[in-house]
């Protein structure tokens, strides 16, 4: 079941990657019959930007997927990364390619926010 959630999650973030990739090479091709301003150049570079700021995001996630992948194929899917202790269930099932439990996540994410 997990295992497929993860397959699932690879071929969404797969295509979202070659949608996105795709959105970016038509956004960048010239407009000849189009007069362009600078507010509109402008414009094109920001969406080409936030475009592949999301193609990072889900080449992350991907990354995230194949570690997960890579962890069930040697064992150590579902064990903590931090304590060692097992992952439980519902927080695999919320986030299947979870590498800590809730409470070393949550110790994680303080120590990034300290300055």
């Amino acid at each position: 079941m997990l295992a497929d959630q993860l397959q699932a999650m690879k071929r969404r973030a797969l295509d979202e990657i070659r949608g996105t990739s795709a959105d970016v090479k038509t956004s960048l091709q010239p407009q000849d019959h189009e007069v362009q301003s600078h507010a509109d150049e402008a414009e094109a570079e920001r969406l080409g930007d936030v475009r592949f700021a999301e193609i990072e995001i889900d080449r992350a996630r991907l990354l995230d997927i194949e570690q997960a992948e890579q962890r069930m194929a040697d064992g150590r899917y579902g064990v903590c990364a931090d304590c060692g202790d097992a992952i439980p269930r519902e927080r695999l099932l919320a986030q299947p390619a979870a590498i800590r439990c809730a409470a070393c996540q949550t110790a994680a994410e303080n120590k990034l926010r300290r300055p």
